[in-house]
C-alpha cells in the first residue's frame, strides 16, 4: 500500500464565521421585549451558543488566538454535546473545506467509541453546492424545529432566499444527511458510527487513530489484489444502499475513507431516494462510473455502464 502526502493545514479562511459573533451582537440589541421574527429558527442559529464561552474551552481552541473567528465557531457549536457528555475535548482539526470543518474529539463513556468526529457546517455552506434542486427533489421539508413543515411558508421562504429561508435551508440539508446517515448504519452499509446531530454539527465515530486520520481513498493506492477486493465491497455498500432506496449522489474516492483495509462511506447530505427522485439512475451512473476510474488505475478492469444497468434493474424488479 502506497500512501500519498495529504495536507490537512488550515489553508483556507474563516472570514465567514464572524457571522455568529455578529449575529449575538445583533440579539443582544434588542430591547427586552421584542421577539424574533422566526423564533424556532434564530433559536438554534444552526450552533449551540453558551452563555459563557468560558465554560468549555476545548484544548485545540485554547490553542488559537483568542479573537479567532474559529475559536468562538468551535466552541459554541460542541458546547452542548460536552455539556451532555458525548464529548470530553477537542483536540485537532482533522480536515478544512469550504461547507465543513472535521475536528478530532474525545468521546465521553456512553458513546461506545473512544475518538469522535465532529463535522461542523459552515453559515454559508450553500454557496458551495451546486445543482442542489436536483438532490433535493422528493425531500420532506423540514420547520425550524426539524419537524415536516405543514405549510407553504417555508417553502416560500426558501424560494425567495429570505435570511429565515436560507437558514432553514441549510436546516434542512444537515438535517437530511444525519437522518439518512443513521438509517444506512442501521442497513448495514460500511459507514461510521453516527453519534448525535445538534444545530450545524453532526458526530460520528472517528476513523483513524489518535496521530493521524484515516485518509480518503484517492491518497492512496492499493495492489491490484487489495484493490479488487475494494472495489467489490464498494459496490456491494452502492447496492446495498439501493436495496435501502438509496442513491448517495457525489460518491468518489473522495468521500471513502480507507484504514487498516477497510473502507467507509461518508458526506450524505446529497443522497437521493431513489423512489422520489427522478434523477436517481442519472446520479447512480455517476457513483458508479467514478468509482470504476479510480479502480481503473489501479490494474481493475470494469464497465460502469453495464454495472449501472444491472444494479438499477435489479432494484427496479425488486430483487
Amino acid at each position: 500500500m502506497r500512501t500519498t502526502q495529504s495536507d490537512h493545514s488550515e489553508d483556507y479562511e474563516y472570514l465567514e464565521l464572524a457571522y455568529y459573533d455578529r449575529r449575538r451582537r445583533r440579539l443582544r440589541k434588542k430591547s427586552p421585549g421584542q421577539k424574533n421574527r422566526h423564533p424556532a429558527v434564530q433559536r438554534s442559529e444552526f450552533t449551540n451558543v453558551s452563555d459563557d464561552i468560558n465554560d468549555f474551552v476545548p484544548s485545540y481552541a485554547e490553542s488559537l488566538d483568542p479573537l479567532h473567528h474559529e475559536r468562538q465557531w468551535l466552541i459554541n457549536s460542541v458546547a452542548s454535546f460536552f455539556h451532555d457528555n458525548l464529548i470530553t475535548d477537542v483536540t485537532r482539526i482533522v480536515k478544512g473545506g469550504k461547507e465543513a470543518n472535521v475536528y478530532c474529539c474525545t468521546a465521553g463513556p456512553t458513546t461506545g467509541v473512544e475518538l469522535i468526529a465532529a463535522k461542523l457546517y459552515r453559515p454559508r455552506m450553500l454557496r458551495h453546492l451546486r445543482n442542489d434542486a436536483i438532490y433535493k427533489e422528493g425531500r420532506l421539508l423540514l420547520d425550524g424545529d426539524g419537524k415536516e413543515a405543514k405549510g407553504d411558508r417555508e417553502a416560500r421562504a426558501i424560494r425567495k432566499k429570505t435570511r429565515f429561508g436560507k437558514q432553514l435551508d441549510i436546516l434542512n440539508w444537515i438535517m437530511h444527511e444525519y437522518n439518512v446517515h443513521r438509517t444506512l448504519f442501521q442497513a448495514g452499509v460500511d459507514v461510521p458510527k453516527p453519534i448525535a446531530h445538534s444545530g450545524n454539527t453532526i458526530l460520528m465515530a472517528y476513523i483513524g487513530d489518535e496521530q493521524i486520520a484515516a485518509p480518503t481513498l484517492n491518497e492512496v493506492r492499493p495492489n491490484r489484489s487489495e484493490a479488487g477486493q475494494l472495489f467489490e465491497r464498494i459496490l456491494y455498500n452502492i447496492h446495498l444502499m439501493l436495496v435501502n432506496h438509496y442513491v448517495h449522489g457525489d460518491l468518489s474516492a473522495y468521500n471513502i475513507l480507507y484504514w487498516d483495509g477497510k473502507i467507509w462511506i461518508i458526506d450524505f447530505p446529497q443522497l437521493v431516494d431513489a423512489r422520489k427522485n427522478q434523477n436517481a439512475h442519472m446520479l447512480l451512473g455517476r457513483d458508479v462510473e467514478r468509482v470504476c476510474q479510480y479502480f481503473a488505475r489501479c490494474g481493475v478492469k470494469s464497465d460502469a455502464s453495464q454495472l449501472t444497468e444491472h444494479l438499477w434493474q435489479e432494484y427496479m424488479a425488486g430483487d
